[in-house]
């Protein structure tokens, strides 16, 4: 499972501390770089496994489950040595210099660095039972709350934590508004072209989960466009259900069309 360092994904408040940390890591030459920031709690779980199955023969490399880490609610991050195009996660010697100043600099920023994780830092004064219970921090943003809003509806055990309040602004009401009947629009429909099945994924793009695999010929409704992957409705009842590439979706007047011209 992927990771995932998408700034949008984290808490409006981490984004930016996060960006200030990065700069001034940058300009004081450290080559400690943001490896991680919102993690799924799929990735979560599976990176808890490590050391502790018969299958995961290493050594643990984290001590929390799924929504028992802060990266869950994108109020945390992990920085890296990135040394000549390689991850590092080295922290004696010579590069021991560089974890202290990330953790200074880190504090400075309002990051609090952890003794027993060195790579991972979080937002001060945050409790995490409070982020179980919902009480997420104030002035999130829609694509946090989205993102987190999927990860909760997307995620199949439980416990899981209450879903965050998204706000959407609506526009303006026009001066000619009127309180005649409008017709209902209907979501655009598509059939998904993929021979062996089409992937949907809990974001727009490759770097996130795959949450199911959807049929050739399945009929699918979008909901929305972001660059090259549409989200999409399964069950046409209005909720989002994940995000497919554009490119194995068509068009259903597309597909009456072509049909009719093989006639």
């Amino acid at each position: 499972m992927r990771r995932n360092a998408e700034l949008k994904n984290l808490h409006p408040l981490t984004r930016a501390k996060v960006q200030e940390l990065t700069e001034k890591m940058g300009a004081a030459g450290n080559p400690l770089t943001l490896f991680e920031g919102y993690r799924s709690p799929e990735r979560q779980q599976y990176l808890y496994s490590i050391g502790r199955t018969a299958e995961m023969h290493r050594s643990p490399v984290t001590r929390a489950q799924a929504w028992s880490s802060y990266h869950q609610y994108g109020v945390a991050c992990d920085f890296v040595l990135y040394i000549d195009g390689k991850w590092s996660w080295k922290t004696s010697g010579k590069f021991k210099a560089y974890w202290d100043q990330l953790h200074e600099f880190g504090q400075a920023v309002g990051l609090k660095p952890l003794s027993w994780e060195k790579p991972h830092l979080q937002i001060h004064n945050i409790n995490l039972q409070s982020l179980q219970a919902g009480r997420y921090p104030p002035d999130g943003d829609e694509s946090w709350a989205e993102n987190l809003y999927e990860a909760i509806q997307n995620w199949r055990q439980s416990p899981t934590p209450p879903l965050p309040k998204i706000e959407i602004e609506r526009p303006d009401l026009k001066d000619d508004a009127t309180d005649e009947e409008q017709p209902i629009q209907m979501s655009p429909q598509y059939r998904v072209t993929a021979r062996s099945g089409l992937r949907m994924r809990a974001g727009p793009g490759t770097s996130f989960e795959i949450v199911s695999v959807l049929s050739v010929n399945q009929i699918v409704s979008t909901m929305s466009k972001h660059g090259d992957w549409y989200q999409v409705d399964l069950h046409a009842d209005g909720l989002a259900d994940g995000y497919c590439h554009s490119g194995f979706l068509q068009a259903l007047n597309e597909t009456k069309a072509s049909l009719g011209k093989q006639k």
